[in-house]
């Protein structure tokens, strides 16, 4: 038998993966990253844009959003860091041991000061007083400090449309 038909007969063995699964496995990888990157990318934006307010004050917790994603893409505990910060990782603890999402408090802004101290002087405030006091603010940011502080507790909304005025809590 010469050495020619002796390859003919053998049997190729499989040493390692194919050029093609080291490829993909290489792409694989790179998008992994990029993900990663978009994700902590996301969270620092998020950052920048709530300042001075903390991005995990939000209604709806971006926090535990991130982290559901960070789950569903199952990410190691370094990569969840990366993505939530230390803020986040806090929070999300807290979350966590709690059971419940806790805000931090944040004070009122002046306007909304303005608006309370009004309230107190007269007894209710109406989105018509709330403008003259604050003069140089559109109604509609105007309308949402009383609407935060509906949400926060502080006053209670009365009456629809034009005829809606605000007044302490019983």
């Amino acid at each position: 038998m010469s050495l020619l038909q002796g390859f003919e007969t053998m049997r190729l063995v499989r040493i390692g993966p194919s050029l093609r699964e080291r490829v993909e496995r290489q792409i694989a990888e790179w998008h992994h990253r990029v993900v990663v990157a978009r994700l902590r990318h996301f969270r620092q934006q998020l950052e920048r844009d709530m300042e001075p307010e903390l991005w995990i004050t939000l209604e709806a917790p971006m926090v535990l959003l991130l982290s559901d994603v960070c789950e569903a893409l199952s990410l190691n505990e370094e990569e969840r860091a990366t993505i939530l910060g230390q803020l986040g990782k806090q929070a999300l603890a807290e979350i966590l041991e709690t059971g419940s999402v806790t805000r931090p408090k944040v004070p009122v802004n002046d306007r909304q000061a303005k608006a309370l101290a009004h309230m107190r002087k007269h007894g209710a405030i109406t989105l018509s007083a709330y403008r003259v006091i604050c003069p140089y603010w559109s109604d509609e940011t105007l309308r949402l400090d009383l609407a935060n502080l509906v949400a926060r507790g502080l006053l209670v909304k009365n009456g629809a449309k034009r005829g809606t005025h605000y007044t302490p809590v019983e």
